[in-house]
């Protein structure tokens, strides 16, 4: 599914961070697909969890927290409901950092059914760091920055992002 104008699909393999995500009887539309809404749902989640658990940050009481600044996803192939199972089946989330910049970082996300590796869905997700109090834009803070560069791919040298 690539084109000239598009790279090729990354694979499982290419995200170093992957949570295994519920997906619910609501996350579906009247055709047993998963409904678009739902997968901003996921991504949300998995960063989430990713921020929480592998960079300790405190949404509520860090000085400076993430603030979404863009993100989007590409549908790939749909996510559908199992007929035999109904809902209760999960889904793999896969992060990886893209690039870190001075006050932002950006995340390539994906989707995949367990077992696959060719992704439903991908997405991107940037957050611009900024001063709990101000809510002006600062510099990522040391540890975290420290945090992101465990899960950095590709040759992004940080150019770009401010």
């Amino acid at each position: 599914m690539s084109s000239p104008d598009r790279p090729p699909l990354p694979t499982r393999a290419d995200f170093p961070y992957r949570l295994t995500l519920q997906m619910r009887w609501g996350d579906f539309d009247m055709f047993g697909h998963v409904n678009n809404v739902a997968y901003f749902r996921y991504y949300e989640t998995l960063l989430v969890r990713f921020l929480a658990d592998e960079l300790r940050l405190n949404w509520l009481t860090d000085p400076v927290a993430p603030f979404v600044a863009e993100n989007s996803c590409r549908y790939i192939r749909p996510i559908d409901a199992a007929p035999d199972k109904g809902c209760g089946e999960q889904i793999d989330g896969a992060l990886r950092v893209e690039h870190l910049g001075t006050r932002s970082v950006r995340y390539g996300l994906a989707l995949f059914w367990p077992g696959s590796d060719t992704p439903s869905a991908t997405g991107h997700w940037v957050h611009v760091f900024v001063d709990r109090q101000s809510q002006r834009p600062v510099p990522i803070p040391d540890r975290v920055r420290a945090g992101f560069s465990r899960f950095r791919t590709g040759g992004d040298q940080g150019e770009g992002l401010p």
